[in-house]
């Protein structure tokens, strides 16, 4: 059941209440935003702790960001350089220095001549080459943006002083002093924004998406050619059809149909409807099932799981256990 704790100096953030219950690859999707002094307070600890609750709290591991370092690193030390310069919506622009700073930066720390915009804003000249605007009416932060990637993209030079790379994520292990063994990898982003360049922009929003709910409803009209299993008191081939159906995950919801009696040419007719309730995440094109896998478990466990629908085809027996027959499946 983990969850996050960040210590920087004196200042300390315990998420407990966002714990993430039975799994071992949990999901934050938070964001925290904390003050510091470099190089005074420079030594970020990012802690997982497992939630008890009963005993006391045990860490998993820990991992320390030095923020000095990642400053002064050449490859900067916040939001990367995106594919476009948005003014709105989630992919507004971050960083605190518009792209024809940024650009005016790197021509700097490289030796080159300042960027320069023609007369008429349709063509930029920097590092020796011409990079030329393609539709008029382009914002002039969106042309230096594109100048930005089209200069990496081309010279690939991530190696070298003053470097911008793409927005990435950060992987860092985390260890336990108690053990030589690495205990896991956290996944984040940090960024670090000199108040003197006043606010940086709005931050993204990474809560985990919430599952949607929908119904699935199933009508069963009729079945044809099935399997003749029982014999009548007369002689004659003959099956009692019903029809069972369920949702991989939600098995305590299996629903089925009247029974269609002495049915001697496989044919049954029912006109019943199946009424399936599932959460479903449209962007991961999976099911979500939160159960508790045990009796004694205090929280619920998420499940994924891809979409499916399971029919099957049961003869009917009164004194004995009912025959299986068959079954058809349906996927997304």
């Amino acid at each position: 059941d983990p969850y996050i704790k960040i210590s920087l100096s004196k200042k300390v953030i315990e998420d407990r209440d966002n714990y993430v219950p039975n799994t071992l690859n949990p999901i934050f999707g938070r964001m925290y935003e904390l003050s510091c002094f470099l190089p005074q307070e420079k030594d970020l600890k990012i802690s997982v702790y497992d939630y008890d609750t009963l005993t006391r709290d045990e860490k998993v591991g820990e991992t320390v960001i030095d923020l000095e370092n990642r400053f002064l690193s050449r490859y900067g030390s916040h939001c990367g350089i995106p594919q476009q310069y948005c003014i709105s919506g989630v992919n507004t622009w971050r960083d605190q220095l518009k792209p024809t700073q940024l650009l005016q930066n790197v021509a700097r720390f490289k030796g080159y001549a300042p960027p320069i915009l023609s007369e008429n804003g349709r063509k930029i000249n920097y590092g020796g080459r011409d990079y030329t605007l393609e539709e008029a009416g382009e914002l002039v932060h969106s042309f230096y943006i594109s100048v930005l990637n089209s200069y990496y993209c081309k010279y690939k030079t991530f190696h070298r002083s003053m470097e911008l790379p793409w927005q990435t994520c950060m992987q860092q292990t985390i260890a336990h002093p108690s053990s030589p063994l690495v205990q896991g990898k956290l996944q984040m982003w940090v960024d670090v924004f000199p108040k003197s360049l006043g606010p940086p922009g709005p931050p993204f929003n990474i809560t985990p998406r919430k599952a949607k709910k929908y119904i699935l409803r199933v009508i069963v009209w009729n079945t044809k050619d099935v399997l003749l299993d029982e014999k009548s008191i007369t002689g004659e081939e003959m099956s009692d059809i019903y029809v069972k159906g369920w949702m991989p995950g939600n098995e305590e919801n299996k629903q089925k149909t009247d029974v269609h009696y002495r049915s001697l040419d496989g044919e049954g007719n029912f006109n019943w409807r199946f009424v399936f309730p599932f959460d479903y995440l449209p962007a991961e094109q999976l099911c979500v099932v939160s159960k508790k896998e045990h009796f004694w478990s205090h929280d619920k466990t998420e499940f994924r799981i891809p979409p499916k629908l399971i029919i099957q085809i049961w003869d009917n027996d009164k004194f004995s256990l009912d025959d299986y027959l068959g079954k058809t499946s349906q996927t997304r």
